[in-house]
């Protein structure tokens, strides 16, 4: 307030100031101004409304402000405050009055021009041109329709769909159509959408359209059905992403709860009986573009609009059917005030005065309400700054990223820190702020000093060698020479098997060569046909090298150990007359030793993992033993596809892949695998060996994870070195 309206001297031979609340004149209220009845308070006194028609803004005040307001004229606030005391039983103190002046001024609802209050607010409101921008790009209305006279006129022909009758038939329409759905399950969950020509995109987008305008109707003509005024319908715009509203504010005149609970509810009831006849309509229609729309109200839409509507943690239906349910106005303001009083006094034990207070029940209910839309929204704009960031050009992207997570994260938590701040000369020692401090001083240790000096490498422990056996050629078993866990040498002869097919393509082999050197004999001898005798030495040594292949893979059906060590996974099934084919194993041979450890470290880590440098391999199986190991070698180049599949993520492993299937180019169906596994985040092969090397090694690969010794590093330094990693590659154009 200016110098004039607290009632000082201003000239320059201002020397005592005039106690104000004997001197100054507080300005009348304005006359356009309405005061409606509205719900009694939760201790059952009176309340009333304030309507201001110029802006549709609604204020509700307490019975001691009513009072306060009912003697207004008579003009100064140690006047009002005496009137009051002595006309009922409230006992108002004069800067309870100027308290309530401040109130109305600020919401501008008096007369007068008070220079300075004006000026103040004035320049409150007076933002650069990038915080504008900011504001309206978080989120902006834009009005397109003002469908009051409209819905006065047709208000009576929707009078229909709130009687008991059209009650009755939503529900038998719902239940039916649940019935034949159920009868058909299969065919309803699995519902071809047919979007994807541009007829279906049309249909779809229409569907979408007509199912969220049917939504804002039934808010606005619930609202005009108990006398309420809708001055605006249109279109709002949440970080860039488009929703219909409804200006439904004059419902704050309704005194009576249950109607304003009608009204907060309608959108979601309408989208719930739409849901119900397109249940029953998808049951008739035929398969194509219409029956997608139908299954698309009936499931997605009426699902979606419920999940985000029916959350009261943010400015939607949920929140004013909460607030009005708990008949708590302005909910989260409220809310918000006590879960910081609340924090603070946790922290710091102020001892501060409870900025309002309410039931035990009521009190609590808010806390947790509070608590649980500060985390709701801390991982929805996280997940919305990721989602812009994402959805927009890189640099656009990176600089929409900063601005969610600094306005709506980083803002609030700065501005309490300040009001922490603020406080410090009301600290006084005491059991909370010792805790307080004393967890703060070890969450800072924790960060700053280094705790953590090994590394977790994802690894598996292997036979340092091993060999699957296969069949050539499809085949038969005729003598299996070894036993699972017998030791074999290089070279020893562990399967015979026969393949009549080379048996007997061999012995058709065999006539063509002698047939043809027969010819090229009696040729030679008659010295006729010299000039073909170059022809049969050509189709005869081509049988030769036929032969020979033959031969050769005739030698192959008798299968050696190709390395030495134990034979391990041969099946019981393996006997002499079975048939097996080249993709069936018959067994592996493991070599002997304490086996080698190979796992792959990130590119953060990388610097800090040495060879020689110790660790210890924990294995998944809880039973197993963890294993000292030492890191033999670490590969200074990245892989470019994981050459162990039980490391992806993909087969249950902690290395994140995306596989990308793609021709083989002439590699092996192995190689081919290990190609498409490619790493989300850069990996680098690590090998370590055990320490006991006397130790048989695993007959199969086992997964854990290899905890090596490396150089210790604070939480924040890790932090900071892979936020600057992320911002340098982030930032690589």
């Amino acid at each position: 307030m200016g110098a004039a309206a607290i009632g000082m001297t201003t000239g320059p031979a201002a020397v005592t100031p005039v106690d104000p609340m004997d001197s100054v004149r507080l300005p009348p209220l304005r006359e356009e101004l309405h005061l409606l009845p509205a719900p009694p308070a939760v201790d059952g006194s009176p309340c009333w409304t304030i309507h201001d028609p110029v802006r549709n803004r609604y204020f509700r005040i307490g019975h001691g402000a009513f009072e306060v307001i009912a003697r207004w004229h008579h003009g100064s606030p140690r006047a009002i405050a005496a009137t009051v005391a002595a006309e009922t039983v409230l006992q108002p103190e004069a800067e309870d009055v100027v308290t309530l002046y401040k109130f109305l001024a600020a919401n501008n609802l008096t007369q007068g021009a008070d220079v300075d209050f004006l000026a103040k607010q004035t320049a409150a409101r007076r933002t650069s041109w990038w915080m504008w921008l900011l504001h309206n790009y978080l989120f902006f209305r834009i009005p397109l329709v003002r469908p009051d006279a409209f819905l006065d006129a047709t208000v009576r022909y929707v009078a229909p769909f709130y009687s008991r009758g059209w009650l009755w038939t939503v529900i038998g329409a719902g239940v039916l159509g649940l019935i034949l759905a159920m009868r058909q399950w299969d065919s309803f969950a699995h519902t071809f959408l047919h979007f994807f020509t541009l007829e279906g995109m049309a249909l779809y987008g229409l569907t979408l359209l007509v199912t969220k305008t049917l939504h804002e109707l039934g808010h606005a003509y619930t609202a005009k059905r108990f006398g309420c005024r809708v001055p605006t319908m249109g279109a709002a715009f949440l970080v860039m992403w488009p929703v219909l509203y409804t200006d439904t504010s004059d419902a704050w005149r309704l005194v009576s709860r249950r109607a304003r609970l009608h009204i907060a509810a309608a959108g979601m009831l309408t989208e719930l009986a739409l849901a119900a006849f397109a249940t029953l309509a998808w049951s008739f229609l035929p398969d194509g573009p219409l029956r997608s729309a139908a299954f698309l109200v009936a499931t997605v839409s009426w699902v979606t609009t419920l999940t985000i509507n029916l959350s009261p943690f943010m400015r939607f239906d949920g929140y004013y059917l909460l607030a009005d349910a708990l008949d708590v106005p302005n909910l989260q303001d409220r809310a918000f005030a006590l879960a910081r009083w609340r924090l603070r006094e946790w922290l710091f034990g102020l001892g501060e005065e409870v900025p309002e207070r309410f039931d035990p029940w009521m009190h609590r209910v808010l806390l947790a309400y509070a608590f649980a839309t500060w985390v709701y929204r801390l991982v929805l704009f996280i997940g919305i700054a990721l989602l812009v960031y994402h959805f927009f050009i890189k640099v656009l992207g990176i600089v929409l990223f900063a601005v969610e997570v600094g306005w709506f994260i980083l803002r609030p938590l700065c501005n309490e820190v300040a009001a922490w701040w603020e406080r410090r000369g009301s600290l006084r020692p005491n059991r909370n702020l010792l805790m307080t401090l004393g967890g703060l001083t070890a969450l800072v240790w924790l960060a700053f000093v280094p705790v953590t000096g090994t590394i977790a490498v994802p690894s598996v422990w292997r036979a340092e060698g091993f060999s699957t056996l296969f069949a050539p050629a499809p085949s038969r078993i005729v003598e299996v020479l070894v036993q699972p866990g017998q030791r074999v040498a290089a070279g020893d002869l562990l399967f015979r098997l026969e393949a009549p097919e080379l048996t007997s393509r061999l012995q058709q082999s065999e006539l063509r060569i002698a047939l043809a050197q027969d010819r090229i004999d009696r040729m030679l001898a008659a010295r006729d046909g010299l000039d073909r005798v170059r022809v049969m030495e050509e189709d005869l040594a081509a049988g030769l090298a036929d032969r020979q292949g033959l031969l050769d893979s005739l030698a192959r059906l008798e299968i050696r150990a190709p390395i030495a060590g134990k034979v391990v996974d041969v099946a019981d099934s393996l006997r002499p007359g079975r048939w097996v084919g080249p993709s069936l194993a018959l067994g592996q041979i493991v070599a002997d030793g304490g086996g080698e450890l190979v796992g792959y470290v990130a590119e953060n880590d990388l610097i800090r993992v040495a060879v020689g440098a110790g660790a210890v391999f924990h294995a998944d199986d809880p039973l197993r033993p963890r294993m000292e190991a030492r890191v033999t070698a670490v590969d200074r180049v990245s892989v470019k596809g994981l050459d162990i599949p039980a490391l992806a993520s993909t087969h249950g492993g902690p290395i994140a892949v995306e596989s990308q299937a793609g021709p083989s180019m002439g590699r092996t169906n192995a190689e081919a695998a290990r190609a498409n596994l490619k790493p989300m985040e850069a990996v680098y092969r690590v090998t370590l060996a055990p320490l006991d090397r006397t130790q048989a090694g695993p007959a199969h690969q086992m997964r854990g994870v290899a905890r090596v010794d490396g150089e210790a590093r604070s939480l924040a330094d890790r932090f900071w070195r892979t936020a600057l990693a992320v911002l340098i590659r982030e930032t690589g154009f």
